[in-house]
């Protein structure tokens, strides 16, 4: 579906005019981003995979499949549709992963829907068989779109360059940040014990942080605890950057019988 999102899509190396041509996106600059057979772009080639690796992602999307983070996707479309009026607004989801946020939010809503990752295993996840988004993968110092063109940044639990939401968004345009907070996962820290270097989480600098850069419009807290399966725990050990410095495969896990989510939305625009 990258037709809707190539009119804002920019040059990550000049801010020129992308084109497309056949199978590929050209500028004037002579810059050229072959489109990928899942109708994805890849504007950082070479980009080497880390932490977040194929595994990873199939996992969180197991997990999404088992409607764990369905709460999460209602609160943030009842805040769109209440606080993006536009008709046909363009959305962008900062560090879409999967690209489960990007698909899943506004379900009956008509948008442009335009997801980008660091990961190309992710981006390839997101994009196959897509019909309604457009994904690619880019930086999020270096976001590959024109500026003022966006009505809608979604951050959901990324690191935030404000400075690069504040020019994609529009006048009047907002960012909608989820962030972790202290109870997120506890079940899981809990399993992992001392093998984790901070078994504590503090989200007391990520609000600090926004409120400093977002004139806030709205701020809620999204906290339930479900009953999860054997299988499912094991999955959310895996998805979670939480564990990044352990194997979660070595974890005694059958002690998990539910988890806890426990996060923060933000909503406001840049400063």
């Amino acid at each position: 579906m990258l037709q809707e999102a190539e009119s804002h899509l920019r040059c990550p190396l000049c801010r020129g005019v992308l084109a497309r041509r056949e199978n590929s996106l050209l500028c004037a600059g002579g810059h050229c981003y072959d489109v990928a057979r899942q109708g994805h772009v890849n504007f950082v080639p070479g980009q080497k995979e880390s932490f977040y690796k194929k595994e990873l992602f199939e996992s969180r999307a197991k997990v999404f499949e088992a409607g764990v983070f369905a709460p999460v996707v209602d609160v943030l479309t009842r805040a769109l549709d209440a606080h993006v009026r536009r008709e046909n607004p363009v959305v962008l989801d900062a560090g879409c992963g999967e690209g489960y946020y990007t698909k899943a939010v506004c379900p009956e809503r008509r948008m442009t829907r335009i997801g980008f990752d660091l990961s190309k295993e992710a981006v390839r996840l997101a994009a196959r068989g897509e019909k309604r988004a457009s994904f690619f993968v880019a930086d999020l110092a270096n976001i590959p779109l024109a500026d003022g063109c966006c009505d809608a940044v979604l951050d959901i639990f990324t690191p935030a360059n404000y400075g690069e939401f504040r020019r994609v968004l529009r006048p009047g345009g907002l960012l909608f940040k989820l962030a972790p907070r202290s109870g997120y996962f506890v079940q899981l820290r809990e399993a992992a014990g001392d093998l984790l270097r901070h078994r504590e989480y503090d989200s007391g600098q990520v609000e600090r942080y926004a409120r400093e850069h977002m004139a806030l419009l709205e701020r809620q807290e999204i906290t339930y605890t479900l009953p999860v399966a054997r299988e499912l725990a094991g999955h959310l050990a895996r998805m979670t950057p939480m564990l990044a410095s352990i194997d979660p495969d070595s974890l005694d896990l059958s002690g998990v019988r539910e988890i806890t989510i426990d996060e923060v939305l933000y909503v406001g625009a840049v400063r």
